[in-house]
């Protein structure tokens, strides 16, 4: 079974949402953003008000427009039974269309799309990416350092977009898409100026609810800007929802150090991001998604 659930109910259904979070937090945070103005996206349940899984997939009109991010979130509660995300893949639509893309999923969540996507007698997608990243986590923020002489913060604003987007490798995402429009809700962030006026340093919340994006340009670096901002940012996403989580991948041992320096810890259990292409899919379609080189590179 798949309900379209109606926008009149998704303040009801952050509330239980909020209850299991950390793990819920890849479709809680999109669901936040769409109670405040976030277009484009429908949202299934397997059931209502009793809900144990949630799909939340781009709506027709969006996959359309060019300037729209193409992204599925999926969730199910620890305790449901497997056949409720199964039933709700199948019954909410999201098989028609030629691309899924899950800019995160649970390792258990995982295993199930990919056994209904790729391995069942019925299977119509092919595997085109699958990277795992480590999650750090922390409900506890440090106090906010000093802020060096000559810089003042600010929230980023939707006009800092393009600045934003070139300090990050995965620039060419589609998820990353979104991020403009977030900036427009005032989603959470935080960035640095310098006396001119010049943006230096920035992070942000991600639509998957996660800390990231963070990036200090050169010629600023050195100066601890990196760690007022991370401080910053988990603290008002503490502030909103009681923790903090941030993907970092294993080698960029700067970014771990730093994070854990703040009072993250790394959880037991990674997420994925994960592409798939439908079967018989043009090859110039199939080009243009992120390759699995991407895979290597550092999430943040």
């Amino acid at each position: 079974m798949a309900v379209l659930l109606q926008p009149k109910y998704l303040p009801d259904m952050m509330l239980v949402l909020k209850k299991h979070l950390p793990q819920s937090i890849m479709v809680y945070q999109p669901i936040s953003l769409i109670v405040r103005g976030l277009t484009g996206y429908d949202v299934y349940v397997d059931k209502w008000p009793d809900f144990s899984a949630v799909l939340i997939k781009t709506t027709e009109q969006a996959l359309k427009d060019p300037d729209h991010e193409k992204i599925t979130h999926l969730y199910k509660f620890e305790e449901a039974e497997d056949n409720v995300l199964r039933n709700l893949l199948y019954k909410s639509g999201i098989l028609s269309q030629p691309v899924i893309l899950f800019p995160g999923l649970w390792t258990k969540t995982l295993q199930i799309v990919n056994n209904v996507l790729c391995t069942s007698p019925e299977a119509l997608y092919v595997e085109h990416l699958a990277a795992e990243v480590p999650l750090y986590y922390c409900a506890t923020g440090i106090q906010l350092p000093d802020l060096p002489q000559g810089y003042s913060v600010r929230s980023l604003r939707s006009e800092d977009y393009e600045t934003i987007i070139t300090g990050v490798w995965y620039k060419d995402f589609d998820y990353v898409k979104s991020v403009k429009r977030m900036l427009l809700l005032e989603g959470l962030s935080v960035g640095i100026e310098d006396s001119s006026g010049q943006l230096v340093a920035w992070t942000l919340q991600h639509i998957t609810g996660l800390l990231g994006m963070t990036y200090v340009i050169p010629e600023h670096r050195d100066k601890k800007l990196g760690k007022y901002i991370t401080v910053a940012l988990t603290q008002k996403m503490i502030a909103q929802d009681g923790c903090c989580m941030a993907g970092i991948d294993d080698g960029n041992s700067v970014s771990v150090a730093l994070h854990e320096r703040i009072g993250f810890t790394k959880m037991e259990q990674p997420f994925s991001t994960a592409f798939y292409y439908r079967k018989g899919l043009n090859h110039s379609s199939i080009e243009q998604l992120p390759s699995q080189s991407s895979a290597s590179k550092y999430w943040k």
